[in-house]
């Protein structure tokens, strides 16, 4: 299944919304890390899944 938590990690660090680094860069990004680059995330919208979730099993 490959390592997933790797590749979201670095996707979202593409995205600016996390700074991502391994052991060897660690260093080198905590000296140099810019917070105010980084993006937030939208807030989600649990009441569609809800919703959908809902229909799906036949609550609603």
């Amino acid at each position: 299944m490959d390592n997933h938590q790797l590749e979201l990690a670095r996707q979202l660090h593409q995205d600016s919304h996390l700074l991502y680094c391994t052991p060897s860069t660690l260093t080198k990004t905590l000296k140099t890390m810019d917070l105010a680059v980084l993006s937030s995330f939208l807030p989600g919208q649990p009441k569609h899944f809800a919703n959908f979730l809902d229909r799906a099993l036949g609550v609603q």
